[in-house]
């Protein structure tokens, strides 16, 4: 008699202990807050551990991306300044500009026959002097902010670095991306664990347990609602 009062004991604080329903709107907003802590809420601490792991190394890529960058812009923007005398912080337009082209006259000889084919050829018969030097003053390059990268070796050597800064913008907003994809399976795994744990928890409240001390043994009854 002893063990049956002993057994159902431990299976009376067996449901008493893990019976208890958690919240799926708290596991999500958790989730939603930090990967991991809705596993933490859940009891899953190994799932937990890859979560918020992956969260840091996120972050910190992106820091590292980030510190990458500003290196970069610091560096083509420093050899434009020392090679052909751009100053440094100018718009990143001009400096995708001299990325673009070789130098200014190159450019500008481009404009000028792309400004007579279109206003000299196409439009002759409704020629506008006015529009036509408007586009040439509006787009051609001014002599104080020409440049020449005099040989390919300087030319591609900035494109190089700026390539890099454009590698290092993507790399950051890839590591965003996988922040945001580290919540979402996150919030998804906390939300399949806990309607797990609440499905097992509710087949543990309709479980009795009685002891029939005629047969010497624990009756069991389970109560299905439908």
């Amino acid at each position: 008699m002893k063990k049956i009062i002993l057994l159902l004991l431990i299976l009376t604080s067996l449901v008493t202990l893990v019976a208890e329903n958690l919240s799926v709107k708290k596991g999500l907003l958790l989730s939603a807050i930090t990967p991991g802590l809705g596993q933490i809420y859940s009891k899953e601490y190994t799932k937990s551990g890859i979560f918020l792991s992956t969260e840091i190394a996120v972050i910190f890529s992106y820091f590292r991306f980030q510190a990458e960058k500003e290196w970069s812009i610091n560096s083509y923007q420093k050899f434009a300044y020392n090679i052909v005398d751009v100053p440094k912080n100018s718009d990143d337009n001009y400096y995708q500009l001299i990325q673009d082209y070789m130098s200014a006259e190159e450019y500008n000889s481009g404009v000028e026959s792309y400004a007579r084919n279109v206003f000299l050829c196409i439009n002759s018969p409704y020629f506008n002097p006015e529009s036509y030097y408007e586009y040439l003053d509006n787009y051609l390059i001014p002599s104080d902010m020409a440049w020449d990268w005099q040989n390919n070796k300087n030319w591609n050597h900035y494109k190089t670095l700026r390539r890099k800064k454009q590698d290092y913008e993507i790399y950051a907003n890839f590591a965003i991306a996988a922040a945001i994809l580290n919540r979402l399976v996150s919030i998804i795994d906390s939300a399949i664990t806990i309607n797990k744990i609440n499905r097992e928890n509710s087949f543990l409240n309709n479980l009795d347990f009685q002891p029939d001390w005629k047969h010497k043994g624990i009756k069991i009854s389970y109560e299905f609602k439908f």
